[in-house]
């Protein structure tokens, strides 16, 4: 039986459209795909999901690789924070479990600071019941230990929680785990999806009383 739901953030329940950050930021071709390859693609973009580096001390190292300034380096990333807008369909699914008696997790590959600024402006996620940012553990996913953590620290079952992603080395970990799971892709049928097999696995509950 599923007795948890467990949200990724970035293109789950936030917005997360790389492409669409830089060409709303700037309209010149060559700094899109500067800060494309440079920043939102480079590897020390993982450093800052990891949290073995802060923003403070990546913007500058951003901006000497791509010739752009310091400011406009932070300009950026406070676009990216901006860019950051709820989905309003997995909000209103997050609501509806939430109504449910369902406990809610979440599970991100985020840094702290982009974390803090979506709790402060959201209030909803207050509404969770625990979860592991990736940004303040030192590990991500689709590492196994940012999983034990999440279960080791409130007290979950693999196999009673149902593990909600967009990226599927993820959710092929997350399955080799016992984890029970859904690749989100932002439509109404992966929507039903995730209704149907709680609903399902909520009719075996009954049966097996």
């Amino acid at each position: 039986m599923i007795r948890n739901v467990i949200f990724d953030f970035g293109a789950v329940l936030f917005q997360w459209k790389p492409l669409q950050i830089v060409q709303t930021f700037t309209q010149s071709v060559d700094e899109q795909n500067i800060l494309m390859r440079e920043v939102l693609a480079h590897p020390d973009w993982l450093e800052l999901d990891r949290g073995t580096m802060l923003i403070a001390e990546e913007i500058p190292k951003f901006a000497a690789r791509t010739n752009i300034s310091v400011q406009r380096m932070e300009d950026f990333f406070s676009h990216i924070q901006l860019s950051l807008e709820k989905i309003p369909e997995t909000e209103a699914l997050f609501f509806k479990l939430l109504d449910q008696n369902y406990p809610l997790y979440y599970l991100t590959n985020m840094c702290s600071a982009f974390f803090e600024t979506l709790y402060e402006k959201h209030h909803f996620i207050s509404f969770f019941d625990g979860g592991v940012v990736s940004g303040k553990e030192l590990t991500m996913k689709p590492e196994p230990e940012i999983f034990h953590l999440l279960c080791e620290r409130y007290g979950l079952v693999p196999h009673e929680c149902l593990f909600i992603d967009d990226h599927y080395p993820n959710i092929e970990t997350a399955k080799a785990l016992g984890f029970n799971t859904v690749l989100f892709t932002p439509t109404q049928n992966c929507i039903d999806e995730i209704e149907e097999i709680l609903t399902m696995f909520s009719e075996k509950k009954q049966l097996t009383r």
